[in-house]
């Protein structure tokens, strides 16, 4: 393995502040606010000033709260340029936010917290009694002279946890820095390119790849917060038409939220065709989505071979494998999914065997990065065997933040299962997410395909997999949906899937759980809503008794019926949208759903923020089937359960029926 050549620090940019770029912000209300470079450095230095006074530098910890900010911006190089190390939290609701920040405290204890002016008096209740101290930003002030005191370790990152809760994972300097660089390399950046991303910075593909990517460089980019994404992904797309962005990454499932969102006609006029790289990751992709995507924006001039899967993890400071640009099509593999077994070479059948599986390809490794496919022994496996992926390379992780740490080693066993085939790698699924059915292997991912295709909520709808009473069974949870949608949803799967119990359970909403990047937290699940929960109650359908009667469905759906008032909803009715909304709040802030009412107050009595509003909108957006337009909300919409209630409520009346 060849090690990369040296390269420049990643940090330049503060000792020659390039003029002519700057970073965009957007309020997530529309409203645009550009940044020098100059001045991002002044704050950097005022930070970095702030920590060596209060005695903090190489080797200690700094706590930062991951906002789609440029006050995280500064933060976090001001915290590198003290020479300490950034440990970056998911911002959560005020109570979640005790058990965040205890994790993050006990897993890295660290000298401070440093946060922005606007957040430090709610942080400080929070962190202070965990025994962290929490510092404020200050707009002016002395500054640090001289180069940064460049830190040994660079970054810890909370991983998503997809298999169990977020790890702080420890990425040295070397890694990180020679791994932004490598970045540039794989997709040709240079200071005339312009990222545009709405991801999170707290997750390893907004922090990595869309912000520390481009500013190593001094380039310029534009960040949104990713509630706007949400609610208006058509924004991210005229951002990236006015502002001529050359690259972007994005979580696979959101391929799919901008092809229920965004219509044709709504991109008339729009310009994609300066956009080069548009890297794809974090799940599973979906070939006929990754296909549908390019459709709909194909007229507004986004090229197909601009569409770069991507294979990555935080363990692995971000990108393992990726498609290099390319004018021609991704490749892709028809797998036989049922004949997948460890050990064993690939099937590749025809497209009409009953089994088979279309796989996108994640390309080939970057520079410095090598993948391994494993035996169950942990011996290596040749091209065109299925077994476990394990990387190695210079851009490993040293190893896991609990207390102490916990080290990687030369190689990291992902988890993941694939194979490589023509150097290019093919991800399929978990480990933990399959299950031997006669003799075979089946993942989770493969039910999630059907039933997804059959839901009408596809992303409301969860296929887990594991065993009951010592057989296997695929248990598809769904939100939001009637008991026939579920059942139908069962039928499709049990049709595909022979010889597999199938059961279908109606869980309330906010139940499904996923990781920070999107991906269903399915062990997670499984243990709670299978294993230790209350499934005879929930189970709307099961092929061991397809005809059995079930609980009646109770959810939203049935707000959207046919028999509707336009005056308003019948009394039980709006009894259910109360509810809803109820327990809405109470997933989203960890609040028992007893403490809420109509009069409780989303600002002052949970100090929900616009955030946790947008989300909470958009949840019942797609709960109730009524597109609310995010731009023309009136505060006074949100002062109480109750008048937010109001809102929908009078939004229904207007909504056609059918």
């Amino acid at each position: 393995m060849t090690t990369p050549d040296p390269t420049p620090h990643m940090m330049s940019w503060l000792e020659a502040p390039p003029p002519e770029h700057s970073l965009r912000f957007s309020d997530g209300h529309g409203t645009w606010t550009s940044y020098t470079y100059t001045a991002m450095a002044e704050q950097v230095r005022r930070n970095a000033h702030r920590l060596h006074r209060q005695g903090i530098g190489s080797g200690d910890v700094v706590l930062l709260l991951g906002q789609n900010t440029i006050g995280f911006v500064t933060s976090l190089y001001g915290i590198l340029h003290a020479g300490a190390t950034p440990a970056i939290v998911a911002p959560v609701g005020p109570d979640a936010m005790v058990s965040r920040l205890k994790s993050a405290v006990d897993s890295v204890r660290p000298a401070a917290f440093l946060v922005t002016a606007d957040h430090a008096s709610i942080l400080e209740d929070v962190a202070r009694p965990l025994g962290c101290r929490v510092l404020a930003e200050s707009a002016d002030g002395p500054m640090d002279d001289g180069p940064p005191d460049l830190p040994q370790v660079a970054l810890i990152q909370f991983s998503s946890g997809s298999v169990s809760e977020p790890r702080g994972v420890q990425i040295p300097w070397s890694a990180l820095n020679t791994h932004v660089f490598s970045i540039h390399e794989w997709l040709s950046i240079d200071q005339d390119s312009r990222v545009v991303s709405w991801l999170p910075f707290y997750h390893d593909m907004g922090l990595v790849g869309c912000l520390l990517m481009p500013l190593a460089i001094g380039g310029s980019a534009s960040f949104m917060p990713p509630q706007e994404f949400i609610g208006h992904p058509l924004l991210w797309l005229r951002e990236i038409s006015e502002s001529g962005g050359t690259a972007c990454a994005v979580a696979a499932f959101s391929l799919s939220h901008i092809l229920r969102r965004v219509r044709p006609e709504q991109l008339e006029g729009l310009d994609l065709s300066s956009m080069q790289s548009v890297i794809i990751g974090a799940e599973r992709i979906d070939p006929d989505v990754l296909s549908a995507f390019h459709r709909l924006l194909a007229p507004s001039g986004l090229a197909h071979g601009a569409l770069l899967p991507a294979y990555g993890m935080a363990e692995a400071t971000l990108a393992v494998t990726g498609v290099r640009p390319d004018p021609h099509e991704v490749h892709t593999q028809l797998v036989d999914t049922e004949a997948l077994e460890v050990g064993k070479p690939v099937s590749f059948p025809a497209a009409d065997a009953p089994s088979v599986a279309r796989l996108v390809s994640c390309g080939t490794t970057l520079a410095g990065i090598e993948v391994d496919i494993l035996d169950a022994d942990g011996g290596p496996l040749p091209e065109g065997t299925f077994g476990e992926i394990a990387v190695r390379g210079y851009s490993l992780a040293t190893g896991y933040r609990q207390g102490g740490l916990t080290a990687f080693g030369d190689r990291h066993s992902t988890g993941d299962m694939g194979f490589v085939v023509d150097d290019e790698l093919y991800v399929v699924g978990r480990a933990g997410d399959s299950v031997k059915q006669n003799g075979r292997t089946l993942f989770a991912e493969d039910v999630q395909v059907v039933a997804a295709a059959a839901s009408p909520k596809p992303q409301r709808t969860v296929a887990l997999l594991g065993a009951l009473s010592g057989a296997n069974a695929a248990v598809v949870v769904m939100e939001d949906c009637t008991a026939a949608e579920a059942s139908a949803v069962g039928r499709s799967v049990a049709a595909r899937m022979p010889g597999l119990r199938v059961m279908v359970l109606l869980i309330p909403h906010g139940t499904l759980r996923r990781t920070t990047s999107g991906k269903p937290r399915r062990r997670a699940m499984w243990q709670e809503l299978v294993i230790s929960g209350d499934m005879d109650s929930r189970t709307v359908w099961d092929s061991l008794a397809p005809g059995a009667p079930r609980p009646a469905d109770r959810s939203a759906a049935d707000l959207r019926t046919s028999s509707r008032p336009t005056e308003g909803l019948a009394p039980s009715q709006r009894t259910d949208l109360v509810e809803q909304i109820r327990v809405a709040l109470g997933s989203a802030l960890g609040r028992e759903v007893a403490e809420l009412s109509e009069t409780t107050s989303l600002f002052e009595d949970l100090a929900v923020d616009s955030s946790g509003v947008l989300e909470l909108l958009l949840t019942l957006e797609e709960s109730v089937g009524l597109e609310i337009d995010l731009e023309t909300l009136e505060p006074e919409i949100f002062e109480t359960v109750g008048t937010l209630a109001d809102y929908v409520e009078a939004n229904l009346a207007k909504t056609p029926r059918g």
